[in-house]
Formats: structure tokens, C-alpha cells, sequence
């Protein structure tokens, strides 16, 4: 089989069929057959039409089954190897993680067996290129080249055992009590992405102080602490609907005003410093201003009056009003990445989360984070005693 793969143009083999046949032959119960099969898939797949070819049958979806229930060890490591080959490849990986090839991905990370959890490793670092909401669901962080992009959403920190849920998953249950899931979007429906893969990545970053209340610019307007209505908007009920009927959440009217507005008066700002500083202070004001503490900020009880006007555990992002350190910490991001501002996101313990950012002070990159709650704009170098306070407090 090897041999007729490695003297065969791909063309060729495509027009025979081979790799429908090779993708048929993955539930074959000879060790040594699944193995050769691999490697010819793995050889086949940097080609187009090969891939092409791949994407119309079940073979992918065979590949992670083959995965899950093998016990021969070259077995797996072989199908763990062509399934990082794969994954290299956008459409694969989309198709691989429709088929569960995240679970079982993560469950050979923390597998003893030999050389199988270091190629299931690999594989999963790049599967989860492609699915940043997964990445920043699995790992609590996305660093300053991971770009947010429509369609994300924050699912809550990975928990052991729990497997990570579609968009469309989500959107269906019933209102909890538990931690709203946060999403991001300027558009009335998604783009047609699959549910499991609803996020991209790339940008970069950058750093800063500023004043509550300072100009951002020369004839910009300033960004004023106010009190926000606390509401939920007043189409609530139209967008549960909405949610049922289209398996996306209610159109982020306020976000895209955000967007809007950061890219005209913010984005043009003449350095990153800064873009950071006036960021910060307008993320705090959108999320009910500087706040010096969360027990008596009532922000939980303003998400638990969205979620039950919306009828809905996904909350848009512009939905939220008094928000506290995780909501504005992936409001920065995301505004961020935006206009070009790298910066990262991290979560932490009991709802803290942060940005990171990077500014070149004499010759040298310092790391600073960025500060959006009781000192909005103000820069806290990353290892610091004020850094490790607003991680932890």
C-alpha cells in the first residue's frame, strides 16, 4: 500500500478512489493494515484534492474513532501523528473536532502511554488554532497573537471530565443559576462556521496609564464615567426568540457601537501607550465605571436579571453593563484586537481574569497588566506586588 502511494502521482490515486478506500479500511481490525493506512492518508492529505477527497467520506471521523479505541500502541501513535498532519489543514480540523477529536485529543495529553501523549500534544496545540474559544476554555489563556474574532464565546474555566460545548449546545439549555457564557459578535448571525469550531486566531499588542475621564485625542471626545441602565434592552423577549429560531444569540447592537467607536477614536491614537490607557478607561465605563469593591458592585445580580429577561445563559458581551474582572478583561481584549493592540487574556481564580501587554522602554520589552477596575488605565508591571494583588483580591 505504501509503495503504490509513494510511486503514484496523488491525482491519480484520487481518480481510482484510493483514499475513499483508505479512509473505509481505518475501522479494519489488523493492527498492521490501520498502521499503513495512516501513514498513506498522513503522505495523501498535503494535497488538495486529496483532502478534498477525505473531507466527503467518514474517514476523518473514523481516524479520531480509531484513536479513542485502539489498544495496539504503534496504532495510536500513528493515528495520533496523521491526526496532527491533518489538523494543520483548517477544513480537517473543523471536521476533526465535529467528530470529538478535541475530547479525545485532551484525554491523551494526560495519557502515560509513550510517545502516543506527546503526538496528541502537538495535535491538540494545533486543533486549537483554530477554535480560540476552545483554546481559551481549555487552557485560560490566549496570548497577544490569538485574535478574537466574531463568534467567540466564554465558556468558564475547563472543569475535569466536562466536555467543551457548541454554541447551538449552550444556546438550548434551560437559564441556571451558574456563570453566564459571554459572547462576542457585531453581526446579526454568524458566519456559517461549525458550532464546535466558532473561533480563529492571530495580532499583537502593546501598553499603558491614563486618567478616569481623560481626552483620547485632540477634537475626540472624552470618555466620561457614567451610570449605565442596567436593563436588559428592551427587545429582550424578540431576541430569545431570535436564539430559538436561528441557534444564535440576540444581534450585540451596543458591542458594534463599541467597535465602532474604538476604531475611530482610539485606533488612530499616536502610540500603543496610548490606545491602552484610553481603552481601559472606556471598557470601565461601559462595564458601570472604576470600582473599588466587587462585593458591594451588584454585579451578579444584574447578570441574573439579563439572563432571565433574555431567557438565555449567553449573554452578548455589550449586554452587560456592571461587569467585573472577567467581563472586562474579554471586553479589552476583544476591542483590542480590534484596532491592532496586542494583548492577552488570562483567566484566574474566582472570577478574576486580566490583560497583559507589552511596551518597549528603553531598549527593552516590559510587561505591564492592565488595570480596568479601581484604577481603569493605570499599568501594573506583570511580577509586581500591585500585579499579583489585582490577580488574586
Amino acid at each position: 500500500l505504501e509503495a503504490v502511494v509513494s510511486t503514484q502521482s496523488t491525482g491519480e490515486l484520487v481518480g481510482y478512489n484510493v483514499v475513499q478506500s483508505l479512509a473505509a479500511s481505518l475501522t479494519h481490525r489488523d493492527a498492521d493494515v490501520c498502521i499503513s493506512v495512516c501513514k498513506a492518508l498522513a503522505a495523501l492529505v498535503a494535497d488538495d484534492s486529496a483532502r478534498e477527497a477525505l473531507l466527503k467520506t467518514n474517514g476523518l471521523g473514523s481516524l479520531v474513532t480509531l484513536l479513542k479505541e485502539a489498544t495496539n500502541k504503534e496504532v495510536l501513535r500513528k493515528a495520533a501523528w496523521t491526526v496532527g498532519i491533518c489538523v494543520a489543514d483548517e477544513g480537517m480540523a473543523r471536521e476533526l473536532n465535529k467528530n470529538g477529536a478535541l475530547r479525545t485529543l485532551m484525554d491523551f495529553v494526560n495519557n502515560s502511554t509513550q510517545g502516543v501523549s506527546n503526538l496528541a500534544v502537538i495535535a491538540l496545540e494545533k486543533l486549537l488554532q483554530y477554535d480560540l474559544a476552545a483554546k481559551y476554555w481549555h487552557l485560560g489563556n490566549l496570548s497577544q497573537t490569538d485574535v478574537i474574532r466574531d463568534g467567540f464565546y466564554d465558556t468558564g474555566a475547563h472543569k475535569p471530565g466536562e466536555d467543551f460545548r457548541s454554541l447551538k449546545y449552550l444556546l438550548d439549555k434551560s437559564v441556571d443559576n451558574k456563570r453566564p457564557v459571554l459572547y462576542i459578535s457585531t453581526l446579526g448571525a454568524d458566519p456559517e462556521v461549525p458550532a464546535d469550531l466558532k473561533s480563529e486566531a492571530s495580532t499583537t499588542g502593546s501598553t499603558t496609564n491614563i486618567k478616569t475621564g481623560r481626552t483620547t485625542a485632540k477634537g475626540k471626545k472624552t470618555h466620561k464615567v457614567e451610570e449605565k441602565k442596567e436593563d436588559a434592552p428592551s427587545e429582550a423577549d424578540t431576541g430569545t426568540k431570535e436564539a430559538k429560531e436561528t441557534g444564535k444569540p440576540k444581534f450585540d447592537s451596543s458591542f458594534k457601537e463599541y467597535v465602532e467607536e474604538v476604531v475611530s477614536t482610539i485606533g488612530p491614537l499616536p502610540t500603543q501607550l496610548e490606545q491602552i490607557k484610553s481603552l481601559a478607561v472606556f471598557v470601565s465605563n461601559q462595564m458601570g465605571g472604576p470600582v473599588q469593591s466587587v462585593s458591594t458592585f451588584n454585579h451578579d445580580l444584574h447578570i441574573a436579571q439579563l439572563k432571565s429577561d433574555i431567557k438565555s445563559n449567553v449573554i452578548p458581551i455589550g449586554f452587560v453593563k456592571r461587569g467585573i474582572f472577567y467581563h472586562r478583561a474579554l471586553l479589552f481584549k476583544a476591542l483590542a484586537d480590534r484596532i491592532g493592540v496586542a494583548a492577552s487574556l488570562v483567566r484566574g481564580e474566582y472570577n478574576r481574569a486580566w490583560n497583559d501587554v507589552t511596551l518597549m522602554e528603553e531598549g527593552k520589552a516590559v510587561h505591564y497588566l492592565v488595570n480596568l477596575m479601581d484604577s481603569p488605565g493605570s499599568l501594573m508591571e506583570v511580577g509586581g506586588y500591585a500585579a499579583g494583588v489585582y490577580k488574586k483580591l
